[in-house]
C-alpha cells in the first residue's frame, strides 16, 4: 500500500515522496550499476555490446521492487538481490551478460553512490525552495524596512526594531544555508572501492585484459568515468568508513531545515492572539479546529516548525555513524539509511512549506504600533539611558532609568512622565543635564525624531548588506545574479501573491 503522508501533512503535495521513495532509491541503485558497466566498457574491460543490454535495463520500474525488498533481509542490504534481478534480466537479453554487471564493486559502493545520487537530487529541490523563500523574504524586507515593532528577548518586549530588519535576519540565514548546501551538493562523490577499498578486482582484471597499459591508469579511468557519468565528484580514495561525506550532506540539509523552521517559529509566536503582528493568510477550511469554531491556526508555520524540530535527532544518528570500524563497518553504515532518507524528506517539506508561508504572510502594522505602546515607553529605556550617560556616566544613568522604570511599572504611569519628575528640581543630576540633552531624552520617545530614529541603530545598514548579498546570489537553476529590483513573490501557480 502506498504511503499517503497521513502523519506528515506538510510533505503532502511536495516532491519529498517522489525523490526519497523506495522506487527512487531503487532507480538510483540501477543508475549506479549501469554507470559502472558503462565506465568498464569505456575502459575496455567489458565488451561493447553490453551498452545495448544496459539500455534495456535502465528503467528500474520494470524490476520487482517488493521482491528485492523482501530478499534484502537475507543479506542485510538491497544491493545483493538487485544484482541478482538485474543479472536475470540481462541473461534474458543476451547470454553471458550478467558476468559484466557489478564488476569490481561491493554492495556499499552501489548503495553509497545511490545515496549520493538521491542526495544530489534532493539538494536541487531544497535549493529551489530556498530560492523561492529568499525571493519572498527579500520582498518582505523591502516593503517593511521602516515598519517599527517591539523587539523581544527572552519572551519580553526589549527595544524597538523593524520588521524589515527581522526579515533580513531570516533572509541572511536562508542565504547562509543555501551557500552551504550548494557547496555540499557540488562535492558529493561516487563510491567505488571494492570489498576493502583497494579496487583489487578491477586491478586484476585490468592486468589481464589491458596488457601493455598500466593497471592503475585503467582503474583510474573506470573510477573517473563512473563518477562523471553520474554527475558526481570523484573521490580520491574509497570512503567506506569516512562518513564525513554523509555528515556534510546531513548538516547542510539540517541547516536549511533550521533556517526555514526559525522563520516559521517567529511567525507562530507573532501570530499569537495577544500579539497578532503577523499571520498566515488562510483559505476557507484551513487552520481550523475540531473543537473550537473560532480557531485560525497558523498551520503551515506550525508544521514547518515541527519538521525542523526533527532534523537534529536525525543528524545525531548520522554523526554517530562516524564511528565506523575496520574497512567496512557493521551497523554504523546501516544506521544511516533511514535517517538520511527521513532527513531529506523533512528538508524538502520544511523548505517548501516555508516558501509557501512567506508568500502568504499577513503583516498587521497597526497592531505592531499598538504593541509598541503597551509598556508606556519602557521599550525606549535603553535609548534614554544611552543619551543620559553622556552627561551622567553609564552607571548613574542606568540606575536613574532603572528606578524610573520600576516606578512607572508599579504606578502604571508612562516612563516619560515618571522620568520627567526625576529630572525636575535642583540636584547634582539635574544640574548635569542641559536643555539640549533634555530635549534629546524626550525625542527618544518620538519615533519620527532624530533620537527616536537613532534608537533603531544600524538597522538600515544591516538590511542593505543582506539585500546586496541576496542580489549577488544564484539561488535558482539558471540564475547567475540578482538584479537590483526585487520581483514580487508568486504563489505556487505562478500568479502574484497578495
Amino acid at each position: 500500500m502506498p504511503d499517503h503522508s497521513l502523519l506528515d501533512p506538510l510533505a503532502h503535495g511536495t516532491r519529498a515522496a517522489e525523490l526519497t521513495s523506495d522506487a527512487a532509491f531503487l532507480q538510483a541503485m540501477v543508475d549506479a550499476e549501469l554507470a559502472l558497466t558503462a565506465s568498464l566498457i569505456d575502459a575496455g574491460l567489458v565488451p561493447g555490446w553490453m551498452s545495448a543490454v544496459c539500455a534495456e535495463l535502465a528503467d528500474a520500474s520494470r524490476l520487482d521492487l517488493a521482491a528485492i525488498t523482501a530478499e534484502g533481509r537475507a543479506g542485510g542490504n538491497p544491493v545483493i538481490p538487485l544484482v541478482k534481478h538485474l543479472g536475470a534480466r540481462a541473461e534474458e537479453l543476451r547470454a553471458g551478460a550478467s558476468d559484466h554487471l557489478h564488476v569490481g564493486a561491493t554492495s556499499q559502493d552501489i548503495l553509497d553512490t545511490a545515496a549520493m545520487l538521491v542526495g544530489h537530487r534532493v539538494c536541487g529541490e531544497v535549493l529551489a525552495s530556498l530560492g523561492t523563500l529568499a525571493d519572498r523574504l527579500a520582498r518582505l524586507v523591502g516593503d517593511n524596512r521602516d515598519t517599527r515593532l517591539a523587539g523581544r528577548t527572552l519572551g519580553q518586549q526589549a527595544s524597538p526594531t523593524t520588521l524589515g530588519f527581522i526579515a533580513a535576519g531570516w533572509l541572511d540565514a536562508v542565504l547562509h544555508a543555501t551557500a552551504a548546501l550548494e557547496r555540499v551538493r557540488g562535492s558529493l562523490p561516487a563510491q567505488l572501492g571494492g570489498a576493502v577499498g583497494t579496487l583489487s578486482v578491477l586491478t586484476t582484471i585490468a592486468i589481464a585484459r589491458r596488457q601493455g597499459t598500466p593497471p592503475a591508469e585503467t582503474v583510474d579511468l573506470v573510477v573517473s568515468g563512473f563518477a562523471g557519468r553520474l554527475d558526481l565528484a570523484e573521490a580520491p580514495i574509497a570512503w567506506h568508513t569516512n562518513r564525513l561525506i554523509i555528515c556534510d550532506l546531513a548538516t547542510a540539509l539540517a541547516a536549511a531545515t533550521g533556517a526555514a523552521g526559525a522563520f516559521a517559529l517567529d511567525v507562530t509566536v507573532l501570530s499569537r492572539t495577544e500579539i497578532g503582528e503577523l499571520g498566515e493568510e488562510l483559505a476557507p477550511g484551513q487552520g481550523g479546529s475540531s473543537a473550537m469554531p473560532h480557531k485560525r491556526n497558523p498551520v503551515t508555520a506550525v508544521l514547518v516548525t515541527a519538521a525542523a524540530r526533527q532534523a537534529p535527532g536525525l543528524v545525531a544518528t548520522l554523526l554517530g555513524s562516524l564511528l565506523a570500524e575496520d574497512q567496512r563497518p557493521s551497523g554504523a553504515w546501516h544506521a544511516e539509511w533511514t535517517a538520511l532518507r527521513t532527513l531529506e524528506s523533512v528538508a524538502i517539506a520544511a523548505t517548501t512549506g516555508a516558501a509557501h508561508l512567506a508568500g502568504r504572510l499577513h503583516v498587521d502594522r497597526e497592531r505592531m504600533q499598538a504593541n509598541l505602546g503597551l509598556t508606556d515607553g519602557l521599550v525606549f529605556s535603553e535609548q534614554v539611558t544611552t543619551i543620559l550617560a553622556e552627561a551622567l556616566g553609564k552607571t548613574a544613568a542606568f540606575a536613574l532609568v532603572e528606578r524610573a522604570a520600576l516606578e512607572a511599572a508599579t504606578t502604571t504611569r508612562p516612563l516619560q512622565i515618571v522620568l520627567s519628575a526625576h529630572l525636575a528640581g535642583d540636584s547634582p543630576i539635574t544640574r548635569a543635564i542641559d536643555d539640549s540633552l533634555r530635549a534629546r531624552v524626550w525625542s527618544a520617545f518620538t519615533p519620527g525624531a532624530t533620537d527616536g530614529a537613532a534608537g533603531l541603530g544600524h538597522t538600515a545598514a544591516g538590511i542593505d548588506r543582506v539585500l546586496r548579498r541576496y542580489r549577488g546570489c544564484a539561488l535558482s537553476p539558471g540564475v547567475t545574479a540578482r538584479t537590483e529590483s526585487v520581483a514580487p513573490p508568486t504563489d505556487d501557480e505562478g500568479t502574484p501573491a497578495t
